[in-house]
């Protein structure tokens, strides 16, 4: 039988009553309450990002803190409805800081399953300046401003406690906020970004262990422990995360080793590991210790291989940037109250802002200016890092329970806070608006990239005939030393078909029993568990992602996986592929037509592979006077005639020598005499358009170039015995045709430049039988089977923002579109 609950006259014409009429119980309408307040805070925050704060350039977390304030008591309290719907201020707002510490829990995790590890070891002395130099100007400020503060607030409290906290108000960084900033406005993938995360994590763990000692001091029920008690529930809390990641780690992998060769583990398996995460951070919090680094440390410690960390990163992103944050920063705006500040407490409250924004973005501009980096990367970082966040506001709510201020100076407290995160915000999306051509991604030339500098490859595949040897080359780019560092990314190139969706990332349509995947068949299966043992083996964290379009537009796609990753190469595969007989056989044509736009309108160094095995053996034999006799040899060879794909070529090689196991030739290509090559330059010039001349006008300098990069090759590389360089003398190119026969079955890979600025009589005429124009004359030379039987080949192209070139076989190449040109 149903209940009904009765309404009172009076009520009948009241709103909320009927809607909480509809609950039977107290509980129930306060759930409700909740939902509603949710639904609210997401959709009005998604609302107000599209109609205003997209448009003035400002990323999705200060629309959503803004929606917070709006929903607060801060506006609400002025509408009788509202406030009654919204109930600020009793349960129901509790209720709703629980859920956001959910949230809170889960997004670290995220975090820490998506964060660099090499780069945050690699970071670590820049991070720890940039945060010290941070802290001491915040201290600084703290110092010459909480008298007045102190005074401003009304008097209360032990003003050395005062001072305290407030210095600690100013430095700490809030590094959830900061985190989805970086993403947000585009420079998660560079190195400022990377910095900006690593540097705030590092201010947040500090912070964070300054707050677990204030909650351990501050009344409550922790209050009346001994400092003995005190002592033994920091250790128990420590011992506990400890044993948490010690068992989560050999857990991660038994699950990996369960799951072998599928896309995704089980889902009661995950929710089973989600749950062990839930109940670590849960213990954490009721043993009055943030949870927050606890999570981000789990995440952290989760081996990057095999499924699981692959499932949870694909489960959780969507859900939790979509849903779960706005929920959590709008918390943070519907947590202060601004209703009850008077017109001399914004005077305290303005003050305050500006000084703690100029004191931390002076000391980081201290500090990046110590450590070289440019004046416009340091006032970015700067207004990153004076983002705040939950710290803040727990630490004013504890100092407040602690008697240091009283209930005025916690309100200007709170407002600061969330006024400083809504200026800093803004201010560094304008600074890189205005810094937009120098923070905007450029693929530099690989000649000119240090050695010990991060190279980020985008690997680009068809399907599983291309996995073997795309890996390998990979693996030795690597250089197999921390001295060369690698960011590995492969992506998995689908071709549309009907019905199918136009963009997937990581499978996201798998079926439930993960037996196959609606985009790509079984190829997916055979990729995903050829780079899980991949990454096994080698150490070499590789990042998946499928696309799914057509072919007519794929290098849109590969574009702008480019600019996501800030890649440094691209490797595409070849059209055809090696049969058991040696001979190349023609696969799909539009797969050539693919590799022509991308090696013309990706903004970086773009190499096509030809597949003929990678596996270190030579003329069926396998070098073992390596370093490791079971581990085969690369003998690789670079062709090097001159030019700027050379050059590029000549950097590849250069990279690969870094590697144990890779032997490098630089072999180049010189005129047997200058008068004949000079007099075939003009013969050229007589013979040709306006394009070649241009481009022998450039000759001169174009030998320079070369010049000075051979000198930094063997200054480099053959000085510490890497590589080894031969000199060929030939005449024209029927001799260059010929010692380039002569090395058939001597060499595993070879590398070239694709040679489009190219304009020499050593190479002329070869474009006579060039049967693939987008590897250019040698390259083509090396990929017939007709010539060459044995060896790789990697043909190498610079990027040029030039609007229109030829090379040396007459062919023109296309304009860049237009739309390729502006990031």
């Amino acid at each position: 039988m149903a209940t009904t609950i009765p309404v009172t006259p009076a009520d009948a014409h009241n709103p909320l009553a009927k809607f909480t009429g509809l609950c039977s119980n107290s509980f129930e309408a306060g759930m409700m309450r909740i939902l509603v307040e949710c639904a609210a805070l997401i959709i009005l925050s998604h609302l107000l990002h599209r109609a205003i704060f997209h448009r003035i350039g400002q990323p999705a977390v200060i629309s959503q803190i803004f929606t917070g304030m709006m929903m607060g008591p801060t506006m609400t309290s002025k509408i009788k409805i509202l406030r009654e719907l919204f109930a600020f201020g009793s349960s129901n707002t509790k209720l709703m800081g629980s859920i956001a510490i959910t949230g809170r829990m889960f997004f670290m995790l995220l975090v820490g399953l998506e964060m660099d590890i090499p780069f945050l070891l690699r970071s670590v002395r820049r991070s720890i300046i940039i945060t010290t130099g941070s802290a001491v100007s915040c201290f600084i400020a703290a110092i010459s401003s909480s008298t007045i503060i102190y005074r401003a607030t009304g008097p209360n409290g032990n003003p050395l406690l005062f001072l305290l906290i407030l210095a600690l108000l100013y430095t700490n960084t809030s590094s959830t906020i900061v985190i989805r900033m970086c993403t947000e406005l585009k420079l998660a993938t560079s190195d400022l970004g990377r910095l900006a995360v690593s540097s705030s994590l590092l201010n947040d763990m500090a912070c964070l262990l300054v707050l677990a000692v204030a909650t351990t001091t501050s009344p409550g029920p922790y209050n009346q422990r001994t400092q003995t008690q005190k002592l033994i529930g920091g250790l128990t809390a420590l011992l506990m995360l400890t044993i948490s990641a010690w068992v989560l780690k050999p857990l991660v992998r038994w699950m990996n080793k369960r799951n072998e060769g599928r896309r995704h583990i089980r889902h009661l398996e995950m929710v089973g590991l989600l749950l062990f995460v839930f109940i670590v951070a849960v213990m954490m919090e009721m043993m009055g210790y943030n949870s927050t680094m606890a999570c981000f440390m789990l995440g952290l410690v989760m081996p990057r291989e095999g499924c699981t960390v692959r499932t949870l990163v694909d489960k959780l992103s969507y859900p939790i940037n979509k849903f779960v944050l706005p929920i959590f920063f709008g918390f943070a705006g519907i947590s202060t109250d601004m209703s009850g500040i008077s017109g001399g407490m914004m005077g305290a409250v303005v003050v305050m802002v500006v000084l703690n924004i100029a004191a931390k973005v002076v000391g980081t501009l201290a500090a990046t200016r110590y450590l070289g980096m440019a004046v416009y990367e340091g006032i970015v970082l700067g207004f990153l890092l004076n983002i705040k966040g939950h710290v803040d506001l727990v630490l004013v709510s504890l100092a407040r329970e602690a008697e240091i201020w009283g209930e005025e100076a916690q309100k200007v407290l709170l407002v600061t806070v969330l006024m400083a995160t809504l200026a800093a915000g803004p201010a560094a999306a304008f600074v890189i608006r205005l810094e937009r051509s120098s923070l905007r991604y450029r693929g530099a030339y690989l000649h000119h990239h240090p050695l010990g500098a991060e190279l980020r490859i985008l690997t680009c595949i068809h399907g599983p005939r291309d996995v073997p040897t795309m890996l390998n080359l990979v693996e030795i780019c690597g250089g197999g030393a921390p001295e060369s560092p690698l960011a590995a990314y492969l992506i998995h190139l689908v071709e549309l078909t009907a019905g199918a969706a136009s963009y997937v990332l990581y499978h996201q349509h798998d079926v439930e029993d993960d037996g196959g995947w609606e985009h790509g068949g079984d190829d997916a299966r055979i990729i995903t568990a050829a780079a899980d043992v991949f990454s096994i083996e080698t150490g070499i964290g590789l990042r998946q992602v499928t696309v799914v379009s057509a072919m007519e537009t794929m290098q849109e796609d590969v574009y702008n996986a480019t600019v996501d990753v800030r890649a440094s190469l691209v490797l595409m595969p070849f059209h055809k592929h090696q049969r058991v007989d040696g001979r190349m056989q023609v696969g799909k044509i539009a797969v050539q037509q693919l590799n022509e736009r991308v090696m013309k309108r990706i903004p970086c160094t773009v190499g096509v592979l030809v597949d003929r095995g990678l596996d270190g053996s030579v003329g069926g034999r396998t070098p073992t006077n390596g370093p490791n006799p079971h581990q085969p040899m690369h003998q690789v060879a670079v062709l090097f005639f001159g030019g700027a794909d050379d050059r590029e070529a000549l950097a590849v090689g250069m990279r690969l020598a870094l590697h144990p196991s890779v032997v490098l030739t630089v072999i180049r290509f010189l005129p047997e005499s200058r008068a004949e090559h000079d007099a075939g330059l003009e013969m050229a010039a007589a013979n040709d358009d306006k394009e070649v001349l241009v481009a022998i006008s450039n000759h001169e300098r174009e030998m320079e170039a070369d010049e000075a990069f051979m000198s930094t090759f063997m200054s480099r590389s053959m000085s510490t015995g890497r590589a080894m360089y031969v000199e060929k003398y030939v005449r024209n190119a029927a001799e260059t045709v010929a010692v380039i026969c002569a090395m058939d079955n001597m060499y595993s890979l070879f590398i070239v430049g694709r040679g489009r600025d190219r304009v020499s009589p050593l190479t002329r005429g070869m474009n006579q039988w060039l049967e693939c124009p987008e590897l250019g004359s040698v390259g083509d030379l090396l990929a017939s089977c007709d010539f060459m039987g044995v060896g790789s080949v990697l043909v190498v192209r610079q990027y040029s923002n030039h609007l229109s070139c030829k090379n040396d076989d007459g062919e023109d190449d296309d304009d860049i579109d237009e739309e390729f040109k502006v990031l």
